[in-house]
């Protein structure tokens, strides 16, 4: 493959030698091998790579320059919650009521359903309220010793298994006599 780029080989050197991303500079040593071997296969061999792989970016740095070279942005499947709507969640967590520590997930599933119409699975729903700074609590009752008909209630209210999403691991004494 011939390169018709314009630039010279001091040049790519020099940038392969102050390149930090390593996929980067693979690409720049292939340009590199490029100036004096010609055959895109043997290339290949020394890169370890495929010789398409190699004429691929030889093609883009000819038609690019360094540019060329880099990742392009890869788009990805858009969210189903908007910036707002995870606003809303936000707050509807962040004021779950009177005597209530906080949303179990099942429920949250539940909400985010009935407020915005978008079926979350359970794993995803953890995914979004960690990427939203909330971790999970497991409500513990108080000592029996503290108060001992407060306690009683607590007990019988909880679960042992009983998980709670709070922001930020805030969490107080009061959440327990949820």
């Amino acid at each position: 493959m011939k390169l018709t780029a314009g630039i010279s080989y001091e040049q790519v050197k020099e940038r392969y030698n102050h390149e930090k991303d390593g996929r980067v500079k693979q690409r720049l040593f292939i340009i590199l091998k490029a100036f004096k071997i010609k055959s895109s296969y043997k290339i290949a061999e020394i890169v370890d790579t495929s010789h398409t792989k190699v004429q691929r970016w030889i093609r883009r740095f000819n038609k690019e320059g360094f540019k060329g070279l880099k990742d392009k942005s890869r788009s990805g499947k858009p969210p189903k919650l908007t910036q707002e709507q995870k606003k809303q969640l936000e707050n509807m967590l962040d004021n779950p009521g009177e005597f209530r520590a906080g949303y179990k997930t099942l429920e949250i599933i539940d909400k985010i359903k009935k407020l915005f119409g978008v079926n979350y699975t359970p794993r995803h729903t953890r995914r979004l309220l960690h990427s939203m700074d909330y971790s999970r609590i497991k409500a513990r009752p108080s000592h029996i010793n503290k108060d001992p008909i407060v306690s009683k209630k607590v007990v019988r209210k909880l679960k042992k298994n009983s998980f709670v999403w709070v922001k930020d691991g805030a969490y107080s004494q009061e959440t327990n006599l949820a």
